[in-house]
């Protein structure tokens, strides 16, 4: 189970104490929250960060957002978003990373590294959430939620790679994303979560 914006030590623990000592199974709750340019200090947002194409201060930008938000009991970042949009129009673009794969790709990778460190089980790591997987930033005419019509080309050249990086760079979660793929929501496509994200990437 989880709790979404329950934010602040004192609440997190009084949620997670009732989870683990007061429930039937006893099994302890995630904590996220959307950690997507900073949690306490500010950084700016993705699309600003990835002009500087430097990717080790974009890593210790996640570095220092993930030992901020854990020290406020948090568990889990939705962040990266590394959807690629190349249509000005689409209402989330300054939330993602820009229109090219290869740059997208380095910024994944530098963000799940930041949030995650070289172990997960550290007190001050967070687990990523990669989203919104996949092609979101693709919706027909930037209408978000819209449905999404490509060839597979365009998806494994375009579309794919930052979530194959990070998927590569071991993020611990994905976000599936709101759009359908060849008349399929994303949240149900087994070609999407089965075949390509757990037997194709191995996550």
């Amino acid at each position: 189970g989880g709790l979404f914006g329950v934010i602040g030590e004192a609440k997190i623990r009084q949620a997670q104490e009732l989870a683990v000592n007061s429930s039937r199974l006893k099994i302890p709750l995630l904590f996220g929250s959307d950690v997507i340019h900073g949690y306490k200090t500010t950084f700016p947002i993705p699309l600003g960060m990835s002009c500087s194409w430097d990717m080790p201060m974009i890593e210790r930008s996640a570095r220092l957002a993930a030992t901020e938000a854990t020290a406020d009991g948090l568990n889990w970042a939705f962040s990266p978003m590394v959807d690629i949009c190349r249509d000005a129009r689409w209402g989330r673009i300054a939330e993602g990373v820009g229109e090219d794969p290869y740059l997208a790709s380095q910024i994944s990778v530098a963000m799940v590294k930041g949030y995650q460190g070289n172990d997960l089980a550290a007190n001050n790591t967070i687990m990523s959430c990669v989203k919104h997987y996949a092609m979101y930033g693709a919706a027909e005419a930037g209408r978000d939620y819209n449905t999404t019509d490509m060839t597979r080309q365009t998806m494994y050249n375009v579309y794919f790679p930052p979530f194959k990086a990070a998927a590569d760079a071991g993020a611990g979660s994905f976000m599936a994303s709101f759009n359908e793929i060849e008349g399929v929501p994303a949240t149900a496509n087994k070609w999407l979560l089965t075949d390509v994200l757990r037997k194709q990437w191995g996550f």
